[in-house]
Order: C-alpha cells, then sequence, then structure tokens
C-alpha cells in the first residue's frame, strides 16, 4: 500500500489538448429604448414704447392744421389738440379718437411637453 501512496505523489507528465471552438453559426440580438421628455415654457410679451394716437373719421374735418397733439417725454397734452367739425352739418358722418399709452400689450404663454420614444432592435447573424 505504501508503494502505491508514493507512486500516486511521484509526479508524472501532463499534456493538454487545446480546446478550439466549433460552431458553424451564431445569431446575437439586442434591444435598446429609450424615452425622451421635453417640457418647454415659452413666454413672448409685446410692448408699445411710445405714445400712439390716432384719429378717423368720415365727413369730418380738423378745425385747425394741428392734427395731433403735442407730446413730451411722459405724456401728450389734449388741452392743445385740434377740435373737429362736419364738412356738411345735417349730413351722416363718423368720428374716432384713439389714445394708447407705452406699456405692455400683449403677453402669449405656451406650454407645451414633446415625447420621444425610440425603439432598436438589432440582430447579427454570423458564421464561421
Amino acid at each position: 500500500m505504501r508503494i502505491a501512496l508514493l507512486l500516486l505523489l511521484v509526479a508524472s507528465p501532463v499534456s493538454a489538448v487545446p480546446v478550439i471552438p466549433n460552431f458553424a453559426t451564431g445569431v446575437v440580438s439586442s434591444v435598446t429604448e429609450s424615452k425622451s421628455v421635453v417640457k418647454e415654457n415659452i413666454v413672448s410679451e409685446s410692448y408699445r414704447t411710445g405714445f400712439e394716437y390716432t384719429v378717423s373719421g368720415v365727413g369730418v374735418k380738423p378745425s385747425s392744421g394741428v392734427v395731433s397733439p403735442p407730446a413730451s417725454a411722459n405724456a401728450l397734452s389734449f388741452s392743445s389738440r385740434s377740435d373737429w367739425v362736419q364738412i356738411e352739418p345735417a349730413n351722416a358722418f363718423q368720428y374716432a379718437e384713439t389714445y394708447s399709452s407705452p406699456g405692455l400689450i400683449e403677453r402669449v404663454t405656451i406650454d407645451r411637453e414633446t415625447i420621444t420614444e425610440t425603439v432598436i432592435n438589432s440582430t447579427s447573424t454570423f458564421s464561421q
């Protein structure tokens, strides 16, 4: 029995056989998914930077040559503006006078959300 144990402890040469994969075909598949959410808040504002005075009419005329009132940096002087009279009394006429001061004219607010979803399916086939 000792001899058998002694023989087991003595090293013997070992030889290895290389392992080479042997396949004919293969397939690799992958799926990639992505989702993008973009939230936007767009605010657009329009301003009048000066005074606006408008006079229009039919069948009327200014009583003097001054149509627009004199303006300063801060205001219009309506006490100096022209009076308007009918061209032919007792006939039809129309008259409109408009004054607008500097400031905000309009404000537009847009809230929107854009969602983009992408799915990519990829398959690779290979052979040897």
